[in-house]
């Protein structure tokens, strides 16, 4: 029996994310087969792949662009299956259809808003799951594997049955358990159903929530200038404060 030494209890850990990456790229290489899949819902032969990009962009310098370039020189994370997170990170409103980080993914970054910002991510990339269960990134595995059979019709042990659960699950494991996320969900950026940019980058979600909540102070003001004419006749004045108030009060 071989004796375990320091280094090799070290050496450990780094082969085992080795070899994970390793698979990730093979299953990267061979996708399961594209076929047209009822529910539209995403899914990556290498899912731990997105994993480690989530992991690592936590610590990472928030980029321009959320490209191939910045995932192989700052996440160390190459090859097709790294390629293969970008647009799964624009379905959940990380990115911009440019590849720019959005205020989702900025919220992702930080320890009190990644719970949240997971689920609104969930959301954005799995709105036909949430249909199903409202608290779908709550159940075991064996409850959204039905779900996803649901949608999909596909068999049990369909490969891109399982790249979808563990494309989930991926985002899923960001949220703790119990974790309180009451009152987050519209402090996030939720895509519209177009599948459009999250509405806080264009400065409409404060605005929809200022109204939706029913604020008692809501209301318009508006500033009217009026400039007078150089005259002593009351009767000039009368007429145009008379038409002010007929036609814009």
């Amino acid at each position: 029996m071989r004796r375990l030494s320091l280094g090799d209890e070290m050496a450990e850990p780094k082969q085992s994310e080795a070899k994970a990456e390793t698979a990730d790229k093979a299953a990267a290489a061979k996708p399961p087969a594209q076929r047209k899949i009822p529910g539209n819902l995403p899914y990556l032969a290498a899912s731990g792949t997105l994993k480690r990009a989530l992991e690592r962009l936590i610590d990472a310098s928030r980029p321009d662009k959320f490209n191939a370039d910045f995932m192989e020189n700052v996440l160390k994370l190459s090859g097709g299956a790294a390629r293969a997170t970008i647009p799964i990170m624009k379905r959940m409103g990380f990115l911009t259809s440019d590849a720019v980080p959005t205020d989702l993914y900025a919220r992702f970054r930080t320890e009190g808003g990644r719970p949240a910002a997971s689920l609104a991510g969930l959301r954005n990339g799995f709105p036909e799951i949430f249909k199903r269960s409202e608290y779908a990134h709550t159940v075991d595995d064996n409850k959204l594997r039905d779900i996803i059979l649901e949608i999909t019709g596909l068999k049990a042990n369909d490969p891109i049955a399982q790249a979808i659960k563990s494309t989930f699950n991926v985002m899923k494991s960001f949220i703790p358990a119990g974790a309180d996320l009451t009152g987050n969900d519209d402090d996030v950026g939720l895509q519209d159903e177009g599948g459009g940019s999250p509405a806080a980058q264009n400065g409409q979600g404060d605005m929809a929530r200022n109204i939706g909540r029913g604020s008692k102070s809501v209301g318009l003001v508006y500033n009217i200038n009026i400039v007078l004419p150089e005259t002593s006749d009351l009767k000039v004045l009368n007429a145009i404060f008379r038409s002010v108030k007929e036609n814009l009060l």
